[in-house]
């Protein structure tokens, strides 16, 4: 049995000219949307206990709602682009797609020849959908990294300032990516040539490479500018040094997704249909999915989602017996945020303990 073959081998169930087909595209897509289902329910859980600590907005509520997001919405398409294919809408995704080798009869062949380009503007739309969420999520895991810089460093600045200016600028840059995004979206069923599509496909792949070049210039402007303060902790100093190593990991998944659909799009690779090697393209989108945005939101909500919620837990030290004793920032002359919020999203435990003592007294 050929390779080909072995990508039809599945069920086929139906009459006339409605059939179902199973094969390995809609396997991988099904394990894949079960994956994101698991890092939804993840983030869910994270974001219902840290609301818990801290019922205010905060920007690390915040990466949890778009982390959520990106789940929710990545779980939508997948399952949309499977029912395509187990419909047996032969959509494409590439510019130039092959001429599929599974054949129809010549009146089913009309009927998709008709509707042929609806279907492969909505299959890019089904795949594209979620890359601008994922790009903004990890513009904010940078944020909430930056945050804790601050916080982690013995300085003089105004944290809340910085934060104010982070927010809006990142409110900025996702106005500009939604409506680069929608107006691209709707140009795409409104123009009849490629061209659409052309500069959609150059611009998911750029966005990434400029979304890790903006991260990379904030990292080194932050280490150059704090350069000559030390930190607060040796637990803190540990705690940023695990969160940056999550942002790392984001940073070379986010090159690596760049790279990816650069070459899908220069060498005219068919992800989400037949190709002359159907196997692999299952497999490599598989691949794709796990590495470049599964493996980082697990590390970021199993890694380093403590270190980013107890990272100020050293500004309020120490427990001597049963009893806590409390160090204000102010004391030691530091801008920083509320001493009430610090301690309420630092450590919950000490809360309660805090609490505790206040109705004993």
């Amino acid at each position: 049995m050929t390779m080909q073959q072995q990508h039809l081998v599945g069920i086929h169930l139906g009459a006339g000219t409605v059939t179902v087909t199973i094969g390995n595209l809609t396997i991988a897509l099904v394990v894949a949307s079960i994956l994101y289902t698991f890092c939804l329910v993840l983030a869910c859980r994270k974001l219902v206990g840290l609301h818990r600590i801290r019922p205010q907005l905060s920007t690390k509520k915040l990466l949890l709602l778009s982390v959520a997001t990106v789940c929710a919405v990545r779980i939508m398409t997948i399952l949309g682009v499977a029912a395509m294919n187990i419909a047996n809408v032969r959509a494409h995704y590439s510019l130039q797609p092959i001429i599929p080798y599974h054949h129809h009869s010549s009146a089913a062949s009309n009927g998709t020849d008709k509707n042929q380009a609806f279907y492969d503007k909505s299959m890019t739309v089904l795949f594209d959908l979620p890359n601008c969420v994922v790009v903004s999520t990890y513009v904010l895991l940078t944020l909430v990294w930056a945050e804790c810089f601050l916080e982690s460093r013995l300085h003089t600045e105004s944290i809340i300032s910085w934060r104010r200016l982070w927010l809006n600028l990142y409110m900025y840059f996702n106005s500009v990516i939604y409506a680069w995004q929608l107006l691209l979206y709707i140009s795409i069923f409104l123009a009849r040539d490629r061209i659409v599509r052309t500069v959609l496909y150059a611009g998911i792949t750029g966005i990434n490479f400029v979304a890790v070049i903006m991260v990379l210039s904030l990292y080194l402007y932050l280490n150059v500018r704090f350069s000559g303060f030390p930190f607060r902790s040796v637990h803190q100093r540990q705690s940023l040094h695990k969160i940056s190593r999550v942002m790392a990991l984001w940073s070379v998944t986010r090159i690596l997704w760049g790279v990816a659909t650069l070459l899908v799009f220069l060498f005219n690779i068919e992800l989400l249909q037949d190709s002359n090697t159907p196997f692999w393209s299952f497999v490599v989108l598989l691949l794709l999915f796990f590495v470049c945005e599964i493996v980082p939101i697990i590390a970021m909500l199993d890694y380093s989602y403590m270190n980013m919620i107890s990272h100020t837990m050293d500004w309020y030290p120490d427990h001597v017996g049963d009893h806590i004793i409390l160090t204000s920032p102010l004391l030691l002359n530091i801008n920083a945020p509320t001493a009430a919020e610090d301690l309420e999203e630092a450590n919950p435990t000490t809360m309660i303990a805090i609490e505790e003592e206040q109705e004993t007294s």
